[in-house]
């Protein structure tokens, strides 16, 4: 990608380049917008959802929806779009929403016209996020099933052979059954209902009733329902977009096949616009690394040691615990991949306050932490900020019981707010209160540590990057976009704008 100064205007088509003007106001009906880091591609999103919305020749009954696969990027193109089009552009029916609210949409649309049938009758499910809001994990063989008979949804329990941290399934089941569900479960249903030709005739054209233009974002992250939806909106005639950039696929393990994206956009004919004119490098180093990199060649970044990471304004690995291992100057933004106990949910809301305090910017798992402690009023997280000082001015302080101390605080503070109750004191508990403390009372100033997953989309002057050895190796013998681990080094080594360092 080549590199060159940042257009001059930032309002509404102004200052974009011919790249960008052409991918925002394309007239064909089906677009691929193929764009890279620091292309302009949340510019060109909302320019392209605006070339929409105000198309004069646009059916004012059907809404233009922008679609994506987090809370966070719909909230950061819903941002860009209000900021540069203003509120009227978001007027209802258009919006911009995650692919979970869409498929949410069409499952009732099926329940509500009997086109299939929920236990016991339901047609307004009270779908949540996980079922950690109802339960905690415990070692469990119990599980269940959902599936379609006819035009019935089944709900089947029964065992798997080897206990496993699980919700029980006997305390989900008879929720099901209610008419409570979670996203997940919508998207087993519908998946099970689009199979059958008669129901899949019937989102299509739903989705033509609905909707005009569909621009999809981060395409790369979608599994196969969601590009089964997808094509079915271009079959009902929908002007259909995609953005996204294959080197940054990082979504495998929800199911996103980058490889299945190429072959719709084959198979669909749809126009390829790529954006290959990058803003985000300051430097010639990082502008030739990062080409070097896609282009498959050999990437050669410096090391930095351990000890100088202080000078970096971000540290990236390509998991948690390398971040917690580096250095006591480093803050990672998580304990892990979130798994749920109530132990780690109360650790994490310390965590986000002290991310809060120093960064600006809440704890990665903040949203799962407060879903497990069945925490659903937006106004206790306020009420529990002065609790939460008081927990960081305990672990403030060297003395080795302080982490102790501090859990049982946080134990206090928990009991008038979440029906959870968190175990006694044990080093699996306060251990995770001791990382804090070691930061709190280790660095004077400390540096935000994320994993490649949580750094897309960002990007820093000076990143630093943890790597193994082997990891280095790879990057030396040139990445591969087919391979999942090659995406998240590219992913990681193209955050910075002037540098990047490898730490050992």
């Amino acid at each position: 990608m080549t590199s060159s100064a940042a257009p001059a205007s930032d309002g509404p088509v102004e200052g974009l380049t011919e790249e960008q003007l052409l991918a925002a106001g394309s007239r064909s009906d089906a677009v691929f917008i193929e764009a890279g880091p620091g292309t302009g591609k949340t510019s060109v999103s909302a320019h392209r959802f605006a070339a929409h919305r105000f198309d004069p020749a646009g059916d004012p009954s059907r809404a233009v929806v922008a679609v994506s696969f987090t809370r966070a990027a719909t909230s950061t193109l819903k941002r860009r779009v209000q900021r540069l089009w203003g509120p009227a552009a978001l007027t209802p029916p258009h919006r911009i929403v995650t692919l979970d609210t869409l498929i949410g949409d069409l499952l009732h649309d099926l329940l509500r016209d009997g086109i299939i049938e929920w236990p016991n009758g339901h047609s307004e499910l009270d779908v949540h996020d996980s079922w950690s809001t109802f339960s905690g994990s415990t070692f469990n063989r119990t599980a269940y099933r959902l599936s379609l008979a006819g035009n019935r949804v089944q709900v089947e329990q029964g065992w798997v052979r080897k206990a496993r941290p699980a919700i029980p399934a006997t305390g989900i089941v008879p929720r099901l059954l209610s008419g409570i569900c979670t996203h997940d479960d919508v998207r087993v249903v519908l998946e099970a209902a689009i199979k059958v030709d008669e129901f899949a005739a019937y989102v299509r054209d739903r989705l033509c009733q609905r909707l005009r233009a569909l621009i999809v974002d981060e395409v790369f992250d979608a599994n196969d329902l969601d590009l089964a939806i997808i094509e079915m909106a271009m079959e009902a005639g929908i002007a259909t977009t995609f953005v996204g950039d294959p080197w940054q696929a990082l979504y495998v393990f929800r199911g996103a096949r980058p490889e299945a994206v190429r072959e719709l956009v084959a198979r669909r004919s749809v126009r390829v616009l790529p954006l290959t004119r990058s803003f985000r490098w300051t430097t010639e180093e990082q502008r030739s690394l990062a080409e070097e990199l896609r282009a498959g060649r050999p990437g050669v970044i410096p090391a930095l040691a351990a000890a100088e990471v202080s000078g970096c304004d971000a540290v990236l690995a390509l998991n948690w615990k390398p971040l917690w291992e580096l250095s006591e100057s480093v803050l990672p933004f998580a304990f892990q991949s979130f798994r749920g106990t109530h132990e780690e949910a109360a650790a994490t809301l310390v965590l986000s306050h002290v991310t809060r305090t120093v960064f600006g910017t809440d704890a990665t798992y903040l949203r799962e932490a407060l879903t497990s402690l069945a925490i659903t009023d937006d106004q206790v997280l306020p009420s529990l900020r002065p609790a939460m000082q008081v927990i960081m001015d305990v672990l403030s302080t060297a003395h080795a019981r302080a982490p102790i101390e501090a859990y049982e605080l946080l134990r206090a503070a928990l009991r008038g707010v979440s029906p959870r109750v968190l175990r006694n004191p044990h080093p699996a508990h306060t251990g995770r209160l001791r990382l804090i403390q070691q930061r709190l009372v280790g660095s004077a100033q400390l540096i935000p540590g994320l994993t490649t997953h949580q750094a897309k989309g960002q990007e820093w002057d000076l990143v630093g990057f943890r790597l193994t050895e082997e990891q280095v190796r790879i990057l030396a013998g040139g990445l591969d976009p087919t391979e999942e681990e090659h995406r998240k080094l590219y992913v990681g080594a193209t955050r910075a704008r002037a540098a990047t360092r490898i730490l050992h």
